[in-house]
């Protein structure tokens, strides 16, 4: 993924987490029963809407320090892709098992969130590690 694509895909993610939390609060402002009435489902929206508007901002900055630091292109791709996979796992991982949750715990889609947040994690380790001399990656 190029530098240019990560941007707009971050800003994408962005006004999607952003669309989500609008939509939440007009749930909630409506007293939309099916939506609000379930505090489980509630609660995951949030965190959903949440996790995904934070990292989707922590890409539009990944995107910026990519670029400063002259991270060579080989890492910055991997980077990237796995910055951008990362946050909408966790934001839709979120959403989705608020969405298709049982009696008492969050749906299957919840296994996904400790997998976007490991890719989170490693993009921003492989940022500030990563130097402009360093070798390309195999």
């Amino acid at each position: 993924m190029d530098a240019e694509r990560h941007l707009r895909a971050a800003f994408v993610v962005v006004a999607l987490f952003l669309a989500s939390g609008l939509w939440l609060e007009a749930m909630i402002g409506l007293r939309a029963t099916g939506w609000i009435d379930d505090s489980l489902r509630r609660e995951f929206l949030r965190l959903g809407h949440a996790h995904g508007g934070i990292l989707g901002l922590l890409n539009l900055a990944l995107a910026w320090g990519l670029e400063r630091l002259a991270t060579p292109d080989t890492w910055a791709r991997r980077i990237r892709l796995a910055a951008l996979l990362g946050a909408l796992l966790v934001g839709l991982g979120f959403i989705a098992g608020g969405l298709l949750h049982g009696p008492t715990d969050p749906g299957p889609p919840i296994l996904v969130v400790p997998a976007g947040a490991m890719l989170m994690l490693c993009a921003l380790v492989a940022t500030a590690l990563v130097r402009r001399g360093d070798l390309e990656a195999p």
